[in-house]
């Protein structure tokens, strides 16, 4: 998922950090220093509230909204403020998660996509959580993909919000060379779309996302997986994997029907994709559920992803992640967790769905006023919910903690940007994630 590159707020509050640091008035990271002075004016001030870092990589919209949410608990909470600590991304929050940790200063809470998610729960720095959802209200059986929360049989997560894939396009261009997207049976015909877009406006007919997740999506949904059922073969260069990346690689630079963004600072290239397709510089996309707090719904309409060759479309529904450490004292546990419940409400999950356009978490949430009302006004709202549930599959739990992710990162790199053919760049990938499998497996 989601996104954006560190916006202005952010770096005036990094500018602002620095600053600060240098004169000696006050630390921004969760320091011994910083956490004394806390104690000490907590106890001479009974009022003083109990600072809570929050790391999360989130900007624009979503950004905006997580900053509304937070100040709303700030606003309510007497005992606990959360102080938002923002990164560039997913990539980024973890490197300083990493960093924290390593100093033995972790932040109260974070925000991790599932990949990071499963990084840190291999690291063991993952506080568990199980005695926290078990309370009568959090209401666990209410909460959507909790089971992706699990590792070696403890919660290590809870859901923030559920991500899927979803297809936008262009309304107006669709409508223009009578293309029903709904009718579109594969992703081949949508490519024969694309095509006719592209030679009758000039503009490219669909925006490939330089995503990993988005690849594996297009692999899985043509019959792929990542490893063999019985967990013991990376299988990433089968031939289901070969069709749909090299079929991608030659409608991006062979036959220049569609196009890929990349580069650039935090979620930077996803923004310059959606903005492409925005201003009719591309017909369509691959993009996230949460982007539709960033879309003009006067303009695009959300579809359900495509099958390759003949099979279902099998798109990852997947929960980014609540994390909580270890190493935080019980208390700033204690603080992190009051945030978790308090963003995890049938209401306040919904307000977050409706701003972005993530899946809320909750199944009652669905029936609020909030996502009603809604949902009359932009019907594409329930199309993310519609295809996790009719489509969506779990994510892969990759037990090398991220070792295999990895290299189809950097196969993904190959295929999208160096044209390199798909056959070669996954037979190289599988065998470096091979060797990391066996490894795991061992262990």
């Amino acid at each position: 998922m989601k996104k954006r590159t560190r916006n202005a707020k952010s770096v005036v509050y990094s500018i602002m950090c620095s600053a600060l640091i240098l004169t000696g008035v006050v630390g921004c990271s969760n320091n011994t220093t910083s956490e004394n002075n806390a104690n000490a004016a907590s106890a001479s001030d009974p009022k003083e509230k109990i600072k809570l870092e929050f790391y999360y990589g989130l900007g624009g919209k979503l950004g905006e909204t997580m900053q509304k949410i937070v100040q709303d608990f700030n606003s309510k909470n007497q005992q606990y403020e959360v102080v938002p600590v923002i990164q560039g991304d997913y990539g980024e929050t973890l490197q300083a998660l990493q960093a924290s940790l390593a100093a033995g200063k972790p932040p109260a809470l974070s925000i991790n996509g599932y990949p990071e998610f499963m990084k840190l729960a291999k690291s063991d720095a993952l506080l568990p959580l199980d005695e926290y959802i078990n309370q009568p209200e959090y209401k666990k059986d209410d909460v959507l993909l909790l089971e992706q929360g699990k590792y070696n049989e403890a919660t290590l997560g809870v859901p923030a919000y559920v991500a899927t894939q979803m297809m936008y396009y262009r309304k107006d261009i669709f409508e223009k060379y009578h293309i029903d997207y709904n009718s579109l049976k594969s992703f081949e015909q949508l490519a024969d779309a694309a095509k006719l877009i592209k030679e009758k406006e000039g503009i490219s007919g669909w925006s490939i996302m330089w995503y990993a997740e988005h690849m594996i999506d297009y692999a899985r949904s043509a019959g792929g997986d990542i490893v063999s059922k019985d967990g013991k073969t990376v299988t990433i260069d089968s031939e289901e994997w070969i069709y749909a990346w090299d079929n991608i690689r030659k409608w991006v630079h062979e036959d220049k029907i569609m196009d890929t963004v990349y580069g650039g600072n935090g979620w930077e290239w996803w923004y310059k994709t959606i903005d492409n397709v925005m201003n009719g510089k591309s017909a369509g996309y691959t993009g996230s559920s949460g982007d539709g707090g960033d879309l003009d719904f006067t303009k695009v309409a959300t579809g359900m992803q495509k099958g390759f060759h003949g099979e279902k479309p099998r798109p990852v529904a997947t929960s980014v992640m609540f994390n909580l450490f270890k190493a935080s004292s019980k208390e700033q546990q204690q603080g992190a967790w009051e945030f978790v419940k308090f963003f995890s409400e049938a209401e306040k999950t919904a307000y977050w769905a409706v701003e972005t356009g993530y899946i809320p978490i909750r199944d009652s949430a669905v029936n609020t006023d909030i996502y009603q009302n809604k949902l009359k006004e932009n019907p594409y709202l329930s199309v993310p919910l519609e295809q996790a549930k009719t489509n969506g599959i779990a994510p892969f739990v990759d037990p090398t903690g991220g070792k295999i992710y990895a290299e189809i990162e950097l196969a993904k790199d190959k295929v999208l940007i160096e044209n390199i053919p798909a056959q070669e760049a996954l037979k190289e990938a599988k065998r470096k994630a091979q060797v990391e499998l066996d490894k795991a497996l061992k262990q």
